[in-house]
């Protein structure tokens, strides 16, 4: 996406002095004057020549200064070695735990180096702990035998080990740098934080220091995904600190699932016991764990969660249900399904589609449809019809009839012994939406469906099909037209909508190679220059990748010369990923020097401003259909995303714009002016990944890749672990939870008010 050059936004000054009544202007004056006189002083390293001292620092001297050139070369992506060595030799510790966080954040691997001396030699804790954290940001194997050592080490302060034992669980994750590290070395980390794991029997204060340790290796060990995780994490299962039980079953959720997995299968009569534990997040995380087993013994333990007092444990036991393939599961999940009818039927129809509680019903619809329920269908189909008085008002609906009666799905009369597969039928829609969440549940029906693959050739070919139900029939055709896929898929790369030419493209590359798609997706790649998303651009460069050809890496050079960075920065890791060792020795400094940075558009003054809100928390009062959420925004741990989220609410952005997507006990999301989740303001902002958890009420900034935020956020229902140091943190509820937990897909935000 391009991104609008600074001079055109309109942005709102504010300065601490915005906080004091024009009344108490004698405050304010002495206000000033106490900030100026306490503002940290950032001075140059003795060991570093003069020469090389940023001129901010050599005119200002103030941190402020060096704040804002750290957040100018973060958006930037600007590992400027020289400066950043200064701020993170600064006598101001403040300073060199902001400069180790820009270096993480730019995620230059040059800079793993100067991040490990940090956490070696620094005096300052909450300095090292930075230190740690950005290592963890660049996820290079560098670095990770002095994590490994400051982990170890007992007498070291626990809020360091802890970032350190994150850190190690993100460097775990990631493909390249295990296969870097290689078996020996991977093993000796995965050792290291099993062995930090707190222990049971032990007491951690909540809030602690050590609470947050035990925490952070719990989630390490989340994002390594080993079985042999499984049998450590049931016994931190017991442990008397709430927090650490329920991060644990957080853990166990993603792990179970591995394939092969004998020691989760094995851990079943623990996580039955544990569905009784007192605290809810525990009995919800342990529900998710028990998904992925498809196990029987657990049944008579998940229905009876069915009527349990927390919202987020009955959704969760209903997806257990659901998953696992026990038929006793169905009696109580109709039983359930029915009471939600009942209660959807006593509410008034133009209210139907958000009812509170309609999010529930149709979790105990998929749970239903998963489990192949035929006694379920009469209900499922009703259900299909009700919230909105026509079929395809929502998705999992239609996936959940589609699944149990393809008949019944398509409208049809059951069909009669023999009989072929009818090719007509007659269906109509209510909008885009009905058309989107029909082909979702299309794509549910096993291929052979003579009668549906014809009629979805009948809408590929409607004239002028909007295009939000267009990327969502694309995915359905292709399935059921599997000999017609390919130039059906070209096809769509001429079609004027950005999003519908990278939905074909990334179909394209689950294709089997051939000339006649490579040559078409290196004639496409040109037309996407005039797009303002990139999304078709990097779609093409992804599927380029498949392709080891001359021609292909021809257009993946021509990509290092597009003006806009994360197409730069993907062809380049492309082009690199394919060099060998001794080629790349050779080579990588030129791909990077044409990568260069990210041209923002934006001035030194832009960063000064808003370096000048840290601290100054405002507020945005949100009026949905629901109520109103009071929220607290982050401008020192994520500025530039809450610059421009203040800036989008200060335009009006937001009015009206409904939240298209709500997945219960896990997030509500809005901001997409398309509706389809698929929409942005025209440009993106780069990711700010900090310290700040994803607990309940927790704000974070919705992706579809590193660094391509714009204007779609969500709301956690509950803790989610598994985000932190994936999504920026940027804001969070501090009044209107309940609000929050009320919200349904299609309701609607009718203002948003900063309060500074």
């Amino acid at each position: 996406m391009k991104r609008k050059d600074a001079k055109t936004q309109r942005r709102k000054e504010y300065s601490i002095l915005d906080f004091f009544p024009c009344a108490l202007a004698p405050l304010r004056l002495c206000a000033l004057i106490v900030v100026l006189t306490i503002l940290p002083v950032a001075v140059p390293a003795q060991d570093i020549p003069k020469s090389t001292i940023p001129p901010t620092l050599v005119r200002t001297n103030s941190a402020q200064r060096a704040y804002a050139r750290l957040l100018q070369l973060e958006d930037q992506r600007n590992y400027s070695e020289a400066e950043l060595k200064i701020f993170l030799h600064s006598p101001n510790a403040r300073v060199r735990r902001r400069a180790c966080l820009a270096v993480g954040r730019i995620g230059d691997e040059r800079g793993a180096d100067s991040l490990v001396e940090r956490l070696n030699d620094d005096g300052n804790p909450r300095v090292r702990a930075l230190a740690a954290f950005g290592l963890g940001e660049i996820e290079a194997p560098r670095g990770t035998e002095d994590l490994m050592k400051v982990l170890n080490r007992t007498s070291e302060n626990a809020v360091v080990r802890g970032r350190c034992a994150e850190a190690l669980g993100k460097i775990l994750a990631n493909p390249v740098s295990v296969k870097a590290l290689g078996d020996q070395q991977f093993a000796d980390i995965f050792k290291s934080l099993v062995v930090n794991l707190p222990d049971p029997s032990a007491k951690i204060e909540a809030g602690s220091d050590a609470e947050l340790f035990a925490n952070l290796t719990v989630t390490a060990l989340l994002r390594v995904r080993k079985p042999a995780t499984i049998p450590a994490l049931i016994k931190v299962l017991k442990s008397p600190n709430a927090s650490v039980r329920w991060h644990t079953g957080n853990a166990l959720a993603r792990t179970t699932g591995i394939p092969n997995n004998p020691e989760a299968q094995a851990a079943i009569p623990a996580l039955i016991a544990a569905l009784g534990d007192e605290n809810p997040t525990v009995r919800a995380n342990i529900a998710r764990a028990l998904q992925p087993l498809k196990a029987p013994a657990a049944t008579p333990a998940l229905v009876k969660l069915l009527g349990d007092t927390d919202g987020n444990v009955r959704v969760s036991a209903a997806r257990a249900l659901g998953a696992s393939g026990d038929s006793a599961s169905i009696p109580p999940l109709i039983e359930v399904l029915g009471k939600q009818i009942s209660l959807l039927k006593a509410v008034p129809a133009a209210e139907r589609a958000t009812w509170d509680g309609l999010p529930f019903a149709l979790t105990l619809a998929s749970a239903l449809g998963d489990l192949n329920a035929t006694d379920a269908l009469s209900m499922l189909k009703e259900l299909r019809e009700l919230p909105t008085g026509d079929i395809g008002g929502n998705p999992e609906t239609e996936v959940a009839v589609a699944k149990l009666d393809a008949n019944a799905f398509l409208g049809l009369p059951p069909a009669s012994e023999g009989e072929k597969p009818a090719t007509r039928f007659q269906i109509s829609f209510d909008g885009w939406q009905s058309i989107a969440n029909f082909c979702a549940g299309a794509e549910a029906i096993p291929v052979g469906n003579a009668g549906l693959a014809a009629y979805l050739g009948v809408l590929a070919e409607t004239p002028k099909l909007d295009a939000r139900a267009r990327t969502a029939l694309i995915p359905a055709y292709v399935k059921h037209n599997p000999t017609k896929a390919l130039p059906f898929l070209l096809g769509e790369l001429k079609h004027p909508d950005v999003l519908v030419r990278a939905t074909a493209v990334g179909l394209i590359a689950e294709q089997p190679n051939s000339d006649e798609a490579l040559n078409a997706l290196i004639a496409a790649l040109p037309a996407t220059k005039n797009d303002e998303l990139n999304d078709a651009r990097l779609a093409i460069l992804d599927a380029l990748a498949k392709y080891d050809t001359p021609a292909a890496k021809t257009a993946l050079l021509s990509a290092l010369r597009d003006p806009d960075y994360l197409t730069r920065k993907k062809a380049g890791g492309i082009l690199l990923s394919r060099l060998s060792p001794a080629d790349r020795e050779k080579q990588e400094s030129d791909i990077r020097t044409r990568i260069g940075i990210c041209r923002t558009g934006r001035d030194e003054k832009f960063y000064q401003l808003v370096v000048k809100r840290y601290g100054l928390n405002p507020q945005a009062i949100l009026e949905t259909t629901k109520g109103v959420l009071q929220v607290e925004l982050f401008p020192e741990e994520a500025p530039l995303t809450v610059d421009s989220f203040v800036s989008l609410t200060e335009k009006g952005f937001f009015k009206d714009i409904t939240f298209h997507r709500v997945v219960p006990n896990f997030v509500v999301q809005g901001g997409d002016p398309r509706g389809d989740g698929n929409g942005g303001p025209g440009y993106q902002i780069r990711c700010e990944i900090n310290e700040k958890p994803y607990d309940r009420g927790s704000i974070g900034m919705a992706l579809s890749g590193k660094d391509t935020g714009g204007s779609q956020f969500f709301f956690c229902h509950s803790a989610q672990p598994h985000l932190d140091g994936g999504y920026t943190v940027f804001g969070r509820v501090i009044n209107g939870l309940d609000v929050m937990d009320r919200l349904t897909r299609g309701d609607r935000i009718l203002s948003i008010e900063i309060v500074r």
